[in-house]
């Protein structure tokens, strides 16, 4: 990872984390895990201008990295995620491997299933948040076009969805990269920006052997 992919993915989860918080602090204020936040203020106003704060810098951190799309390494990382029939036979072998019925894992290229399928829940899930987020923030202006019950529904929508981007972040990605016993304590390439070549070995053999015939390790 460069040091700018290194920063997008500070910023994101940084403002994720934050907006988590702040959201199910507005949410549930009466919970012992936000009492103390809630006794800071009167109202809502400092629960919901951090997290619009939050919000802001969640979406400069995605158009940072749509900007980093177009270039050489962001077209390639953006093929190398695009989903394709090798990721469901992949699938399958681990399921196999994970439940018994298989002697060795999957063979992982540059990115695995699990890493794709996270990746495009981030980016359906910053497009729905986005969208509902700024729809309830700009209230005035969505009832001026729109109907009430569109409003109520965004506010479902982004509830749930909060709901779902949590979960899967704590149980999902936060496994891969800290609890997995394969990365414990963690997984630190989030901050160094490198893998072990025993890490890429294990994790990514199809890259790790593409690498060694190119001669770049």
């Amino acid at each position: 990872m460069t040091v700018g992919e290194r920063w997008q993915h500070g910023l994101l989860a940084v403002s994720f984390i934050v907006l988590v918080y702040t959201g199910f602090a507005l949410k549930f204020p009466d919970t012992w895990l936000f009492a103390w936040f809630v006794a800071l203020e009167r109202g809502y106003a400092l629960r919901s201008w951090i997290h619009r704060c939050a919000a802001i810098v969640m979406v400069l951190a995605c158009l940072w990295h749509v900007a980093h799309l177009p270039t050489r390494r962001g077209r390639s990382h953006l093929l190398a995620m695009l989903p394709r029939y090798q990721d469901v036979a992949e699938t399958v072998q681990n399921f196999g491997y994970l439940l018994g019925l298989r002697r060795e894992p999957a063979r992982f290229d540059r990115f695995s299933y699990i890493e794709k399928a996270e990746y495009w829940a981030v980016v359906w899930g910053s497009v729905v948040m986005v969208v509902t987020g700024f729809m309830l923030w700009f209230e005035n202006v969505t009832l001026r076009f729109l109907a009430k019950w569109v409003l109520d529904l965004a506010t479902l929508v982004h509830y749930y969805e909060a709901w779902l981007a949590t979960l899967a972040i704590i149980v999902w990605h936060f496994y891969s990269v800290i609890f997995n016993p394969d990365v414990y304590p963690m997984n630190w390439t989030w901050l160094t920006g490198k893998i072990s070549e025993d890490m890429l070995r294990h994790e990514h053999p199809r890259e790790y052997e593409r690498l060694r015939e190119r001669g770049e390790l």
